[in-house]
């Protein structure tokens, strides 16, 4: 086991490097848009979640409420995220993207699914299936444990 999760560990580094040096390539997210990777987060999180409360972003991010209200002051300063007041709480803020957010994470997301698609390219296409199966479980098992 020692020697694969060294193996392992290699692969994963050399990966995260290569990626990082990818990203330099990504015009909108990294370039146009100047997100970080917390930005990129929430957008995704806000997209799956509409009209979500604070602690439950917080919560997501691993953040502390104060850390995630700044993330969210400055992508609602940029026009990418409202806060809005619903009629059966008025003490609460539910969080939601504009129509600006939405674009954005979409040129996002689009960037996002080319980096995986040279990951995808990367493999015999025999091997892809069980690649993405096996990501999914990772993923999964990684994220049930967080939740913990």
């Amino acid at each position: 086991m020692e020697e694969q999760t060294e193996s392992l560990h290699k692969a994963v580094t050399a990966l995260m490097r290569a990626l990082k040096i990818a990203e330099k390539n990504l015009q909108v997210a990294h370039r146009e848009l100047n997100f970080v990777a917390a930005d990129i987060a929430t957008l995704r999180y806000l997209t799956d979640h509409p009209d979500c409360m604070l602690s439950d972003l917080a919560s997501h991010l691993g953040v502390v409420p104060t850390t995630a209200s700044s993330v969210i002051d400055r992508l609602a300063e940029r026009g990418f995220v409202s806060r809005e007041r619903p009629e059966t709480n008025r003490r609460s803020v539910a969080l939601r993207m504009t129509p600006e957010g939405q674009d954005a994470f979409a040129l996002i997301n689009a960037e996002e699914r080319q980096t995986m698609k040279i990951m995808l390219d990367a493999l015999p296409e025999a091997d892809r299936e069980q690649f993405v199966r096996s990501m999914t479980h990772i993923a999964e098992s990684v994220s049930s444990r967080d939740e913990e």
